[in-house]
């Protein structure tokens, strides 16, 4: 569905949605307007906003074929994900807040389990 959608139809403004999440208003513009900033939104910000929001933070990915819960066929599955970048949130080098919510959607479809899973940090 995407950010902009979401927020009108919880009939909050980019203002009061800065508000409630502490997301920068300008940041905010950013994800409703460039569908690769959304993707490359981070997981603990999307978390957030989906708290706003009172929705799953898939429902925050730009992109409507993606895969949304349930059993998956795997289709984007670990690809693309270098080995290096999992390595470093499995040994809390980085943290999984920090996580691309683009990365989450694909480890979330190949786990086949919610990308708020990830998230250990009081989310």
């Amino acid at each position: 569905m995407g950010l902009r959608e979401l927020r009108e139809r919880s009939g909050l403004t980019l203002q009061q949605l800065d508000s409630l999440t502490g997301v920068d208003f300008t940041r905010l513009w950013v994800y409703e307007n460039h569908a690769d900033e959304a993707r490359n939104m981070y997981l603990g910000t999307a978390a957030r906003l989906a708290r706003a929001l009172h929705c799953n933070v898939l429902d925050l990915y730009p992109d409507e074929h993606v895969w949304r819960g349930g059993v998956s066929a795997g289709v984007t599955g670990l690809s693309e994900i270098p080995q290096q970048a999992i390595s470093r949130f499995e040994t809390k080098n980085r943290p999984v807040s920090q996580m691309y919510l683009r990365t989450a959607l694909r480890l979330s479809e190949a786990l086949q389990c919610d990308p708020v899973d990830f998230l250990t940090e009081g989310y």
